[in-house]
């Protein structure tokens, strides 16, 4: 339904369109949105200035692109070329008809025009986007890499680029970019928690490659380090936020499910300090984490058994 203030709704507007949080939409949002969007122009467009009409047209644009509205994109993308197309918004307009043309299914063409002119580090970053087209991973990465030395700040690459080393489980390498994440957002709870997750990953790799039932203490000293790199990102993430309960079934899953671990590790703890003290900490940790998994309301199985 839409606002009577138009102020209020102008104001929602315009935070959607800075801050791309139309991106995590539901469809049913997206489409509400859409509609209040569309009725708020018709009314009031001619007492925006030049900048917040931009805004919004752009937001409208991307909101048509994901409710397939193709024809009113391509309206508001031939709208835009003309008023703003000469201006200093030049370079997001071929970012928008790039992205038209991928909508369109017209790959070559929006790669051809991102190739224009790619030293605009907007039009570079969204250029580097269309290697994922390709069969393997490895022009991808590539380019993302390449991005990244142009513009290491960038966060949103830099998980794109852990995403893509995750998927070829190269968890080394794709925990390193989320901590380069961490460094600029060293609040970003989830983040600590998708490191922890990566560690426990990787905790799972290497045991699966050392089989044998006498595996030497050297090893299961190694194997016990990354499980408590996962546990302590665990544990960063829940000084943060302790009601994020991602972290406490991560939690969960490296007390209980390290069962058959830590009864190898009790082998040998009488000869080692340092692991006689992980286990210790390992059962103080298990009362606490069932203890604030029942205050949370949490089906641990079926929560565990749903990240595999």
């Amino acid at each position: 339904m839409f606002q009577t203030d138009h102020s209020l709704v102008k104001r929602k507007l315009l935070q959607l369109a800075a801050t791309g949080r139309f991106s995590s939409f539901t469809p049913k949002q997206l489409y509400t949105t859409f509609k209040q969007l569309s009725s708020y122009l018709s009314q009031y467009e001619d007492k925006l200035d030049l900048i917040e009409l931009f805004q919004l047209f752009e937001l409208k644009f991307y909101l048509s692109i994901l409710t397939n509205h193709d024809i009113e994109a391509k309206n508001i993308l031939d709208r835009l070329s003309d008023q703003f197309g000469h201006d200093v918004n030049s370079q997001r307009i071929r970012i928008l008809q790039s992205i038209y043309y991928e909508a369109q299914g017209q790959l070559k063409k929006a790669g051809d025009l991102l190739s224009e002119n790619p030293d605009e580090l907007q039009l570079s970053r969204r250029l580097t986007t269309f290697a994922r087209y390709d069969p393997t991973a490895e022009k991808y990465i590539k380019n993302l890499n390449f991005y990244l030395n142009l513009q290491p700040a960038d966060v949103l690459t830099w998980c794109e680029l852990s995403e893509e080393y995750r998927k070829l489980g190269l968890y080394d390498k794709a925990i390193y970019c989320l901590n380069n994440v961490i460094i600029v957002e060293p609040t970003a709870y989830p983040i600590f928690y998708k490191i922890g997750l990566l560690n426990y990953y990787h905790f799972l790799q290497l045991e699966q490659e050392s089989k044998e039932d006498n595996i030497k203490k050297g090893k299961l000293i190694e194997l016990m380090n990354v499980l408590i790199l996962a546990r302590d990102n665990y544990l960063y993430s829940l000084e943060i936020n302790d009601k994020y309960d991602k972290s406490w079934v991560g939690l969960w899953s490296i007390v209980n499910a390290g069962f058959a671990f830590n009864k190898k590790l009790k082998k040998v703890s009488e000869s080692s300090k340092a692991i006689k003290e992980y286990l210790n900490q390992a059962d103080q940790l298990k009362t606490i984490v069932e203890k604030k998994l029942k205050q949370l309301d949490i089906e641990i199985e079926s929560r565990v058994g749903a990240k595999g």
